[in-house]
């Protein structure tokens, strides 16, 4: 798929940088000031980035369209303010229940999430409240009230399930937030939950197996 659109670059994103580190690692390995992404992944997150430049970013709102598909693995029995494994478990909450619970019993609280859902998006996010981005209120410890999202998933199961933790394989619609899916499957069985991992395979119809590395950004092609 690389090099088949002008100016646009698949990218395997590693955990640990941001997206926009991977974009100025893509500035200098490819010597174009201009580049953008589609589709922003958490510092925690991995998978397919795609980024953009010259006339590729008009494709940018066509692009967002796209469903996504995400492995997501999930521990349960804990919350924490970001909702994943690297946030602070909340203060004062304490589960209705303790992990194991069944596979019948996730995959009874999974078909509540299939389909049109609505999510309150996380304060650990980059939406904005008033000019300003949630993710800088939550570091300064500040909670403000956030309007629910529609959203729809159109595949969802587990996988590795072992009563506590394991897998989930999912394609959602465009501003989804995974580890809020995590959250609130984890408040339904009544044992909280969040996400440790996340992995995207793939936007619309470009996958992360045509995807490289960023450090393969502006190396020549095989056999040039």
């Amino acid at each position: 798929m690389i090099g088949k659109v002008p100016g646009l670059w698949l990218v395997n994103k590693p955990p640990g940088p941001s997206s926009n580190r991977i974009v100025l690692q893509a500035r200098k390995a490819l010597r174009i000031r201009k580049i953008g992404h589609a589709g922003t992944l958490d510092p925690m997150a991995g998978g397919l980035l795609i980024l953009m430049a010259g006339d590729a970013t008009r494709l940018f709102d066509f692009l967002q369209e796209f469903p996504k598909t995400y492995c997501a693995g999930f521990q349960l029995g804990m919350k924490t303010d970001s909702q994943d494994s690297t946030g602070i478990p909340l203060s004062g909450w304490r589960p209705f229940r303790l992990p194991p619970v069944s596979a019948e019993e996730l995959e009874m609280a999974l078909s509540r999430f299939r389909g049109d859902i609505f999510q309150i998006p996380p304060m650990h996010s980059a939406l904005k409240k008033n000019g300003q981005p949630l993710y800088k209120l939550a570091r300064r410890g500040e909670s403000v009230e956030r309007e629910g999202r529609p959203g729809r998933v159109y595949r969802l199961a587990a996988e590795g399930f072992d009563g506590t933790a394991g897998m989930l394989n999912m394609t959602v619609s465009k501003g989804f937030y995974v580890r809020t899916l995590i959250n609130d499957v984890g408040d339904v069985l009544g044992c909280g939950g969040v996400m440790t991992s996340l992995v995207r395979l793939r936007i619309g119809p470009f996958r992360l197996e045509d995807a490289v590395a960023p450090d393969g950004l502006g190396a020549p092609a095989a056999g040039k």
